[in-house]
């Protein structure tokens, strides 16, 4: 094996959080030869080199296991990894950085082409919510922000699936865990991660990717959102892995051909996945539902087939500011503008309404 297998490999497995955890990430590895898994890819925090210890003997350790599986790792880093340790191997071009001979770093703004012919970019990174109680150059290290630069070498073409370790914004799921524990915080170190985050989203609509695979928050989720690059709208599915000590989904198998995943906790158990959602909204699906554009909201009644906008704050106001029969839904899609026709008057048979991009649809009642 060599650094083209990440380009050659028909299906991928994805390790979340390690923070250093060899042994969860042995267990993985095992876990993933089982499934028949050559190529793996950690999506940040692999803790692994970390300065206070024999790193390289380490690094050999697991080179030594991996290739007693004829396995290959890749990662892009976190920002709980050592990253003037990780400059160190970069030699100044685009491509992986080699730590041994089956160990590669994915450098921000790296791009690949994958054996199905999907395009695949790297952007790692994040800021530490934490980092006022760290140490720096010892357990924090300020080269974890994404740059201006590092967008740059990004650059904006489109790549059907980006890897990373930040998320971006917007997604609801994790907004609302995280809203719920911003009181743990510091004012400094809430605005540090906000502003991390906001630098990744800009590279993350700079890409436009239809898949983003990501970690960080601890937290599986598995969303898709709608979004708005300034040119078009686009839907993105943003998967997040849990941190290998979790529970939960820690580690998957993505097919590169058709984005399909599968989900795992660390001990390899299946993670089974919950009813799909919807990210189409039809007629006949019923019940209530709330579609979020990007400048309002739109209730809609598909029992009583009622529509109602519920315009944001710096939104102008319209005529389907209130209740109307709904006649129609033409296309009420994510990461698209919808289009719905309301019955008329005397005078006229029918309105149409065409929103801004739909971001989320959620379900109200059923």
């Amino acid at each position: 094996m060599n650094a083209t297998a990440l380009e050659m490999a028909q299906r991928i497995g994805l390790i979340g959080d390690l923070h250093g955890d060899v042994g969860a990430l042995l267990t993985i590895s095992q876990s993933m030869k089982e499934r028949d898994i050559d190529v793996l890819l950690a999506l940040g925090d692999v803790g692994v080199p970390w300065p206070g210890e024999n790193w390289s003997n380490r690094l050999s350790k697991i080179s030594k296991r991996l290739a007693s599986r004829s396995q290959i790792l890749y990662f892009v880093e976190g920002n709980h990894d050592d990253h003037r340790l990780l400059r160190i191997f970069q030699t100044g071009s685009d491509g992986p950085a080699e730590l041994r001979s089956n160990i590669f770093h994915l450098p921000r703004g790296y791009r690949t082409v994958l054996a199905s012919g999907k395009t695949l970019a790297a952007l790692g990174g994040a800021n530490s919510i934490d980092f006022e109680h760290r140490v720096q150059d010892v357990s924090w290290w300020p080269q974890e922000s994404i740059t201006d630069d590092d967008l740059e070498v990004l650059g904006f073409t489109h790549a059907d699936v980006l890897v990373g370790h930040d998320a971006p914004l917007d997604v609801p799921s994790l907004d609302t865990v995280l809203a719920g524990t911003d009181r743990y915080w510091s004012k400094t170190g809430l605005a540090y991660a906000r502003q991390g985050r906001q630098m990744f989203h800009r590279g993350f609509l700079q890409v436009s990717p239809e898949l983003y695979l990501g970690g960080h928050y601890h937290l599986p989720v598995d969303e898709t959102v709608g979004y708005f690059n300034g040119r078009r709208g686009f839907a993105t599915r943003v998967v997040l892995l849990d941190m290998v000590q979790g529970h939960t989904a820690s580690n998957a198998i993505l097919d590169t051909e058709s984005l399909v995943m599968e989900f795992f906790t660390t001990g390899g158990k299946t993670v089974p996945q919950p009813a799909g959602q919807v990210t189409d909204l039809k007629m006949e699906l019923g019940g209530r539902w709330m579609i979020h554009t990007l400048g309002s909201r739109h209730l809609f009644d598909l029992d009583k087939l009622t529509v109602e906008r519920l315009p944001g704050s710096g939104a102008e106001p319209l005529e389907s500011d209130r209740v109307h029969s709904l006649r129609s839904i033409v296309s009420a899609r994510i990461g698209e503008p919808g289009r719905w026709t309301m019955r008329g008057d005397d005078l006229v048979e029918y309105y149409w309404h065409v929103s801004s991009i739909i971001r989320h649809i959620e379900r109200l009642s059923s």
